[in-house]
């Protein structure tokens, strides 16, 4: 039956006609000014090759007639098309991305795809050159305007950008009729259930886990497609292109008071478009001062322009997450030609003044980055791509990253086996202060680092994947060009725990990167540079759930590239992504281990990626319910990702120098590794992160019960108090005291003193840490401990929260802000968890920005949370839940 529907569906949507009306033939666009962008992200149609009987020429000649072809999502997939006109199910619930068709089996005729584009623009202008230009497509394309292959080579890789001028191809007033045809990577390989699938993928210069991975799967059209953005740009005769802007911060500098002087240096390339001599004055403007050269230019003549170099005076620095301000300045170069001393072209360069530096540490054997002088302790987490078919938007990317960046991290790893990153992703990155850390696209999976039965070629055939070598090392310096003016691209890394293929490394090492940037370059993230470590252990890992303990007591890695835990999400996403059914039968023991923990993964669970929490969930109580299933797996969330937070800031300098998480979200529906889920609902591993990561923090040590003080600023913060109290769970006071006058010296961690359980308790038992500044509450951290190893069932007796919740909502426009208030008698109101929804649909609101969440309020005190989101609906239509552990 499973069959007959796969075949049906491939039956319908191969052969689709659609009865639309077509495309919109007065689509005008209007020309860009120099150093704009007119995006061609509308009115655009697409259409199986197969079906089509004419070539590119005769289909851009504007004599065809489209109605009947479908409407496209340019930026868009092949995939993502064929969802948005309802002729797949999603792939994200369920199991129905098994029912889709996959490349494998259908062969890349099935998914290669048309896609046209009509529009009409103004009169060009004298001496004006019109530039078509692509900034991602996947994998090949031929490309045709107005009757006329305007791509003298095959557009080939998916990580890289293409311009054409079609100025003498375009026409003015009249209909213009762009057509692409889209092939995908050649050859897509299998998804047989390996890393990589069977590792074919990796031939090709593009992503490698569309053919699946351990936390994902398999995309079935391998995210064919035009998939990122389409512009219209223009320029007079003279082209200026690739500005950059290095900075150079001599000393070790802080973020506040009166800076020494900075010195920036600045560079383009310019590009004589004419037939004739040309000479031209390049010049730049920042902070009203200007700097010019002049230049000669032989006819079509392309030259790298080094410009006078500034100093600037008291600069505003660009500091990472948590130790200072974000600056930012916008700087405008422009190129004005010989003959009409106009101005021919122009680029603005945003850039933030700052110095990276990294070295080995001696002492951990860690890899150490400074910033601005300062040595910044890294936790930070691994990134794989937004969406898993590239549905990306610069909305989404600065959601993503303010979580991030809520969540106390610095630094972001871009996993190799996705893309780099675009720039809308880096410009979020600058503006949160998130170090990058972007890999290539090469991983050990695919490219050869083990002997993988699931592999198709062998070993050595994959060492050397891709195969077009030079493609790829024109990739990387496209790419290169597209991103280094960021201040929040900290390292390039050759790769996913392997390298590329030798002469890659080689020519990466002496000749792209000493010539297109600066940073420094890693050949691949377990390499020794990072994870050499003098008493052994592993390059990156775990990857399952620890015991608390662990995290303090286990010397891993002193920079550790991966390393994770368990991530399931809320009920209401299981909700969202499986039927009542799959929803219900939810995997869960006391006791035991393995796949199954005793009991059988259901399937949906497990094509969904479903990592196992091991007896962990029994030692709170047997769940009867998917929802206490998920209830007590946000306590294990919550406790694992703080514990690794706090142990690895335990021994911060003297074991470690840093590490990222694997991994802080999926681009899926996946039931593993993630902070916030794909529909941007966060869970208890995001608070657990952003507690343990306070920037000024206290903290329990699991492994030696010591109470310790955390700063990861660079200065020092003296005459603090520190104060613990505990409780007992029906909300007694069972014990306190305080430590004043404790010195926090900066990028620091140090003991203060033993704490042990309360001689009365004989199970669980709260142990509340504060951190304190004159009145200021800087760190309060709340543990429940057990006095029973691994016993946390009296949880269950909690006494009864009585407390009162209060709410208070504002709107202006569509921008919310909800205050809500709890405030509790003498009883405990422990993990709430805040949530919103549309009273009239039971719809969850999404995304939100929260104070805080997961919280515990103790007896006789109130919390304020608020809470920030946007949404059209009325007020009256919005809803506020609060889940309380010992509500009854």
């Amino acid at each position: 039956m499973k069959n007959l529907k796969k075949v049906l569906i491939s039956f319908l949507f191969a052969g689709m006609i659609l009865d639309v009306s077509g495309i919109e033939k007065n689509n005008v666009i209007a020309i860009p000014q120099s150093g704009e962008k007119t995006l061609l992200n509308s009115n655009w149609i697409t259409r199986q090759a197969a079906y089509i009987m004419v070539d590119g020429a005769v289909l851009s000649s504007g004599k065809q007639d489209f109605k009947g072809w479908m409407p496209a999502t340019v930026p868009g997939t092949v995939l993502t098309n064929l969802l948005n006109n309802d002729l797949i199910p999603s792939p994200y619930f369920g199991m129905n991305n098994k029912l889709i068709p996959d490349i494998f089996h259908t062969g890349n005729d099935f998914y290669t795809y048309w896609f046209v584009n009509q529009f009409i623009i103004p009169e060009i202008g004298k001496d004006k050159r019109i530039w078509l230009n692509f900034r991602g497509i996947n994998y090949k394309a031929e490309i045709f305007l107005n009757g006329k292959r305007i791509s003298t080579t095959t557009h080939e890789g998916m990580f890289i950008r293409r311009s054409y001028d079609i100025t003498d191809v375009v026409t003015s007033g009249n209909v213009n009729t762009l057509a692409a045809l889209v092939l995908p990577p050649d050859p897509p390989g299998e998804d047989n259930g390996g890393q990589a699938g069977d590792g074919q993928i990796a031939q090709n210069n593009t992503m490698h886990f569309t053919a699946g991975w351990d936390w994902i799967q398999a995309v079935r059209d391998r995210n064919t497609g035009i998939w990122d953005e389409v512009s219209l740009t223009s320029t007079g005769s003279i082209r200026l292109m690739h500005p950059q802007v290095v900075s150079k911060v001599p000393g070790v500098r802080t973020p506040d008071g009166k800076q020494a002087d900075a010195t920036l240096f600045v560079n383009a390339e310019i590009e004589n478009l004419t037939a004739n001599p040309q000479t031209v004055t390049v010049s730049y403007e920042l902070e009203k001062q200007q700097f010019s050269a002049k230049i000669q230019l032989a006819p079509r003549e392309k030259r790298l322009v080094n410009l006078p170099s500034m100093t600037m005076k008291n600069p505003r620095l660009w500091w990472p997450n948590n130790m200072g301000k974000q600056e930012l300045y916008d700087m405008t170069l422009t190129v004005t030609d010989g003959v009409s001393a106009n101005i021919s072209d122009k680029q603005t360069v945003r850039f933030g003044i700052r110095e990276i530096a990294t070295e080995k540490d001696p002492a951990t054997g860690g890899r150490k980055f400074f910033v601005n002088g300062q040595k910044i302790f890294i936790r930070g987490g691994n990134y794989i791509a937004s969406d898993w078919m590239l549905q990306l938007s610069a909305e989404r990317y600065r959601t993503e990253v303010c979580f991030l960046a809520d969540m106390n991290l610095n630094m972001l790893r871009i996993w190799g086996g996705a893309l780099p990153e675009r720039p809308e992703f880096y410009n979020a990155c600058d503006e949160y202060g998130l170090l990058v850390f972007q890999d290539l696209s090469v991983t050990g999976d695919a490219n050869g680092a083990w002997n993988d039965r699931t592999k198709k070629d062998s070993q050595a055939r994959r060492w050397e994947y891709p195969d077009n070598h030079v493609l790829f090392l024109e990739s990387v310096t496209d790419q290169i060009k597209m991103l280094r003016n960021h201040p929040s691209l900290a390292i390039w890394c050759g790769g996913n725990e392997w390298p590329p293929a030798s002469n890659i490394v080689d020519a990466l090492q002496k000749d792209i990167f000493p010539n297109y940037d600066h940073r420094h370059f890693a050949v691949y993230s377990t390499d020794t540079v990072f994870t050499r470590n003098t008493i052994g252990g592993v390059g990156d890992g775990p990857y399952g759930i620890q015991e608390p303990e662990w995290f303090f007591t286990f010397r891993s890695t002193p920079f550790n590239p991966e390393l994770g835990s368990v991530g399931l999400p809320e009920a209401t996403t299981l909700r969202a992504i499986m039927n009542e059914a799959d929803y219900r039968d939810f995997p869960v023991t006391n006791t035991g281990s393995g796949a199954g923990f005793g009991r059988r993964i259901n399937q949906t669970w497990e094509y969904h990626k479903y990592l196992p929490y091991g007896d962990h969930i029994g030692r709170y109580f047997q769940p009867t319910t998917t929802e206490e299933f998920c209830s007590i797996a946000q306590l294990l969330n919550f406790e694992q990702y703080r514990a690794l937070m706090e142990g690895w800031a335990s021994n911060m300098w003297n074991w470690y120098t840093g590490m990222l998480i694997w991994k802080i979200q999926n681009p899926w529906t996946a039931l593993r590794g993630q902070m916030y889920d794909c529909y941007l609902d966060v869970n208890a591993c995001y608070y657990g992160t952003r507690v343990g990561g306070e920037p000024l923090h206290v903290q329990y040590n699991h492994g030696n019960r010591q109470v310790e003080v955390v700063n990861t600023t660079v200065s020092t913060k003296d005459k603090c108090t520190v104060r613990i109290r505990m409780y007992g769970i029906d909300g007694k006071l069972l014990h306190q005291q305080e430590q004043k006058d404790v010195v926090l010296a900066a990028n620091s961690s140090k003991a203060l003193f033993a704490v042990e359980p309360p001689s009365q308790v004989q199970n669980v038992y709260f142990l509340r840490l504060e951190l304190i500044d004159g009145s200021n509450l800087l760190s309060d951290n709340v543990y429940w401990l057990t006095t029973q190893a691994k016993d946390y069932s009296n949880l269950q007796q909690m006494t009864p929260s009585q407390a009162a919740v209060s709410i208070h909502i504002e709107k202006k426009d569509i921008e919310y802000n909800v205050k809500v208030q709890m405030k509790t008698k003498d009883q405990i109101s422990f993990f709430n968890r805040i949530s919103v929804f549309n009273k009239k649909t039971g719809e969850r609101i999404l995304p939100v920005f929260y104070s805080d969440n997961y919280f515990t309020v103790f007896p006789n005190e109130e919390k304020m949370i608020t809470l920030n989101f946007t949404s059209d609906l009325p007020k009256e239509d919005i809803e506020i839940k609060v889940r309380e552990w010992n509500k009854r």
